[in-house]
């Protein structure tokens, strides 16, 4: 059973060059990545806090393993000598890091705002306090470890400000930087009433989604089942890039249309897409296809 998380970010959103200066400074051998708290402040230029939440944020987005080894991923996108998108100016990457945040589970929230509420409640529409119910019920469910409300709100906070910028005020240079996820527009605001502000997840079609980055995340999560059903799809990568079920089935057919490693079948009113493109090698063949205009 997954453990749920609420907390690890000090109150800090990941701000658009965390993740770079994170990898740089675990890949930098001279410097003693993170081991050295005042070198990490010094070479990060951020508080010691801030140090702390870029840590965090690196697992979130399954940029470190367990043993703070940076990923495969993480070489791939941010290598200085050849990453795919070291500065995230390009959307694609930022769909996979929205994958990988909800995937991994370190920042609990994520999965459980785009997959477990949006399956569950019919409307898009959403505010805190019905975030943070929901949450309680998942935390009975799950652990009997009891989570505080304030570190819930604080988690929320930092969701929302994940994806929507609404007003600040910069206190710090760091905080004229918004998350890179905003940039997606997966969450807007619309409604303030009486001091409650209603937020919404901006289901669409997204049919100009990147293909081969669709293609990577179905392998990651279900590569090694062989075939999995739409329904399954819909409640992962449906939910996590919040689409439509039209925008999923024009996406996938698209993605069957383009590799055969892809076959999208409909028998017995059971849609399922069959993987037979289910080793690294292929998987790392999409991402170069992708970055590099194949």
């Amino acid at each position: 059973m997954h453990i749920l998380k609420f907390s690890g970010h000090d109150t800090f959103y990941c701000r658009q060059q965390w993740l770079l200066k994170g990898v740089e400074l675990i890949g930098n051998e001279c410097v003693g990545g993170f081991g050295d708290l005042e070198e990490a402040i010094l070479n990060l230029g951020v508080g010691k806090n801030m140090v702390q939440a870029i840590q965090y944020w690196l697992r979130a987005f399954a940029l470190v393993d367990d043993e703070k080894r940076l990923s495969t991923i993480a070489n791939l996108i941010f290598s200085e000598q050849n990453g795919y998108d070291r500065y995230l100016e390009d959307e694609g990457t930022l769909w996979l890091l929205q994958y990988l945040i909800c995937k991994t589970r370190t920042a609990s929230i994520f999965n459980l705002i785009f997959s477990d509420y949006a399956k569950e409640r019919i409307s898009n529409e959403f505010d805190e306090k019905q975030i943070l119910n929901f949450i309680k019920i998942k935390i009975a469910e799950t652990t009997n470890r009891e989570t505080s409300d304030n570190t819930l709100s604080s988690d929320f906070k930092v969701f929302i400000q994940s994806y929507f910028s609404g007003v600040r005020v910069a206190k710090t240079l760091e905080d004229d930087f918004n998350s890179p996820l905003i940039e997606l527009n997966l969450i807007s605001s619309i409604n303030r009433e009486n001091g409650v502000v209603t937020y919404k997840l901006n289901k669409e079609n997204r049919i100009d989604f990147p293909l081969e980055i669709f293609g990577f995340c179905l392998l990651e999560q279900y590569g090694n089942k062989g075939s999995v059903q739409f329904k399954e799809i819909r409640e992962t990568l449906g939910s996590y890039f919040v689409l439509t079920n039209e925008g999923l089935e024009i996406i996938l057919e698209k993605l069957c249309s383009k590799y055969i490693e892809f076959v999208f079948n409909d028998d017995a009113g059971i849609r399922q897409i069959q993987l037979k493109g289910d080793d690294d090698n292929f998987k790392m063949e999409l991402l170069e296809n992708y970055y590099h205009g194949v």
